[in-house]
């Protein structure tokens, strides 16, 4: 069977899609190789749905600074010496996942305060917010951002319907992974792994588990997907603001393969200008853990053999 990763970026504007599939895959070759498994050929297809959103996408060469046009933070390579993190205060993390809990959740896992957390959607999450009122592309369109989005990534899906599927989703993404997914009738993913993710927001927990009791499901918490075939994996860095709820195992129910979510937290290195951003889906892609997962997913071939062993012996001279 033939293996693709597929992957799905998340909030914001973006560089034009054949820009940020090949930062994406460059992100993905770093991680290989400060691993130590670095492979010649990476099947990867990218979900883009940024101009959907902004009328034109992020420029990489502009001399105006002042340009919100300006892509910010471009792809950068990272060191090759893997950073160690600090030491997560998890008392901490769970202390604050609680309170959030607490806030936005009644005891049934409905939302409360919803005028609240609308509010805190629109401030700081616009694409999100377009997402989940079910705007409209145009006046003259019948779709909505939401259906739009989705079929962007059920048609790559469809399209490897036959392939191993290994789906990355990043930030806002995760959203939109979770929601296609959960239909039974959806195509299957041997794996997904969620990066920067606000899925277990509370914002985000009620929503979803509210449109699952909507179509009659009688839950407690949100489930796994049932169209996950072997696993997924959620990596988060604890100074990623958007992933403010870090452990999404203790949100989601496990599906009826007894799938739970296997929570990880990670270093993203990512930086540019001595500022760093933990969100960014460059640092996450080249993590070691992801670098791990990509491995192991992806069959070792000959010739990538052949390429680590002529490499080695290029070293060592």
């Amino acid at each position: 069977m033939k293996h693709v990763i597929i992957g799905i970026h998340g909030l914001g504007n973006k560089p034009p899609k054949p820009v940020l599939k090949k930062w994406w895959k460059l992100s993905m070759r770093e991680g290989l190789i400060k691993a130590g498994k670095e492979r010649l050929f990476i099947p990867f297809e990218l979900v883009y749905w940024a101009d959907l959103l902004h009328e034109k996408p992020l420029e990489i060469k502009m001399t105006n600074h002042h340009n919100p046009l300006l892509d910010r933070e471009p792809y950068l390579p990272g060191t090759l010496l893997e950073a160690e993190p600090q030491a997560k205060p998890s008392w901490l993390l769970g202390f604050i996942e609680n309170q959030l809990d607490k806030i936005f959740l009644n005891d049934d896992m409905s939302l409360n305060l919803r005028g609240v957390t609308d509010k805190i959607i629109h401030k700081y999450f616009k694409d999100l917010e377009s997402y989940y009122t079910e705007s409209r592309l145009t006046l003259d369109e019948q779709e909505s951002v939401k259906i739009a989005i989705q079929n962007r990534l059920l048609r790559v899906l469809h399209k490897y319907r036959h392939y191993k599927i290994l789906l990355i989703a990043h930030s806002m993404g995760s959203i939109v992974a979770y929601d296609v997914l959960s239909p039974q009738e959806q195509p299957m993913v041997h794996s997904m792994v969620t990066i920067g993710s606000p899925l277990g927001l509370p914002v985000i927990v009620g929503r979803i588990l509210a449109e699952q009791k909507e179509r009659g499901n009688d839950l407690d918490k949100p489930r796994v997907p049932e169209s996950i075939r072997g696993t997924w994996v959620n990596m988060s860095d604890y100074r990623d603001k958007v992933a403010l709820d870090h452990t999404l195992a203790d949100d989601y129910e496990r599906n009826s393969r007894g799938l739970l979510v296997a929570d990880k937290f990670v270093y993203n290195d990512y930086s540019v200008d001595g500022e760093a951003n933990p969100h960014k889906a460059y640092g996450y892609l080249r993590t070691k853990e992801m670098a791990e997962v990509v491995n192991e997913f992806l069959p070792d071939r000959i010739w990538d053999k052949m390429y680590r062993v002529v490499r080695e012996k290029r070293r060592k001279n």
